[in-house]
């Protein structure tokens, strides 16, 4: 019986150290990975669409002037009216539309990117994470 003991114990001890590594390792399997909503899209995808990407910022103009993607537009609710001409302006219809705010939890990307679609601009994404995403990976 103490080698079937001995043998559930070394078991264990591996099973512990290869849990966490699976659960916290920053390239851990992808069956961990969070899923995507619909019409999201992670930093790294869009990143590969390269130049076929027009920059959409949902936040406060002030959060804007503070800081944005490069190349990134003004769109938010608060100044629809006055901003979504210049959208249409800037935008051109073969690129894809990334919209992003604050952060995750932050509604007004989605927000914003419902409006664009309700105004027949149909390749628009929202990207995960939004501004922190973008703030983590490109510092």
């Amino acid at each position: 019986m103490t080698a079937v003991r001995q043998a559930l114990l070394i078991l264990l001890a591996a099973l512990i150290p290869a849990s966490l590594t699976a659960a916290f390792h920053p390239r851990r399997p992808p069956w961990f990975q969070e899923t995507l909503a619909p019409g999201e899209e992670t930093l790294p995808t869009v990143l590969a669409w390269g130049q076929n990407v027009f920059w959409v910022d949902a936040r406060s103009a002030d959060e804007y002037m503070e800081e944005h993607v490069p190349g990134a537009i003004l769109l938010n609710l608060e100044d629809w009216e006055q901003l979504f001409p210049k959208f249409l302006d800037s935008w051109s219809p073969g690129k894809k539309v990334v919209v992003y705010c604050s952060a995750a939890t932050c509604e007004l990307s989605r927000e914003v990117a419902e409006r664009l679609r309700q105004n027949g601009i149909s390749s628009v994404f929202v990207l995960k994470g939004g501004w922190e995403a973008w703030k983590v990976k490109k510092g």
